[in-house]
C-alpha cells in the first residue's frame, strides 16, 4: 500500500493481515505517542502502553468493528489504557478522579519567530488541563466536538462550553498582553518637516 487507505487497511488487519497491522501501527504511531506524552510525561510508560494496546488490538481483531474515525478510536483507546495503567502503578497513591491523574501538557512546534510562540504558550498555560486537551484535540488532531466529548467522557454541551471558555480565556489573555506590550513599547513621534 503506497498511499494509506484507512478503510482498506482496517479490513485487512481485522482479517489477519500482518502487513496491514504494521501499516496501522506505523501510520498512527507518531500521533499516539505525541498524545500519550501530553497525558503522561513518561516516554517508557507511553511506549509500553502503546505496545500493549496494539497487542490487544491484534488479539481481538476478529471481534472489532470498523470505527467511524480510526484516529478517535485509537486516541480514546490509548487514553483509557494509560489511565488504567496509571491506576495500577505501584508506589503511587492517586486520590481523585481521572482528571487529577491525567495532566494534559501542550507542547507547541517551533516555527519561525519565537515571539508568537511565546505568546501562544503563555495563553495556553493559562488554561486548565482539560481545556488544553480539548483545544489540542480539536485544532491539532481534527476531532469533532462529539468525538472530543466521547474521549473526555463529557456530554457534547460540555465540550462546547469547554472550548468556548478556553478560547475566551485565550482571547482575554491576548488582549491583556497586547495592552501591556503597547504600554512598554516607546513611541517616537517625529515632527513633520517641510
Amino acid at each position: 500500500m503506497s498511499i494509506f487507505n484507512e478503510r482498506e487497511c482496517w479490513t485487512k488487519f481485522t482479517g489477519g493481515d500482518k502487513k496491514a497491522f504494521e501499516a496501522l501501527y506505523h501510520e498512527y504511531y507518531d500521533t499516539l505517542i505525541s498524545y500519550g506524552l501530553r497525558l503522561k510525561n513518561d516516554i517508557h510508560l507511553v511506549e509500553e502502553t502503546l505496545q500493549d494496546l496494539f497487542i490487544k488490538l491484534w488479539q481481538n481483531r476478529q471481534n472489532l468493528n470498523r470505527p467511524s474515525s480510526l484516529t478517535h478510536y485509537l486516541l480514546k483507546s490509548l487514553r483509557n489504557a494509560l489511565y488504567n495503567k496509571s491506576k495500577s502503578l505501584p508506589k503511587e497513591l492517586y486520590v481523585g478522579d481521572e482528571q487529577d491523574i491525567l495532566h494534559f501538557e501542550l507542547h507547541l512546534p517551533k516555527e519561525g519567530s519565537d515571539y508568537p510562540q511565546k505568546i501562544l504558550k503563555q495563553l495556553m498555560d493559562g488554561l486548565t488541563a482539560r481545556q488544553k486537551e480539548a483545544v489540542y484535540l480539536f485544532y491539532l488532531e481534527g476531532l469533532s466536538y462529539q468525538e472530543i466529548a466521547d474521549l473526555l467522557k463529557i456530554n457534547i454541551g460540555g465540550t462546547y462550553k469547554l472550548m468556548y471558555r478556553a478560547l475566551e480565556k485565550m482571547k482575554t489573555g491576548f488582549k491583556k498582553q497586547q495592552a501591556e506590550h503597547l504600554t512598554k513599547t516607546p513611541y517616537h513621534i517625529h515632527p513633520k518637516t517641510s
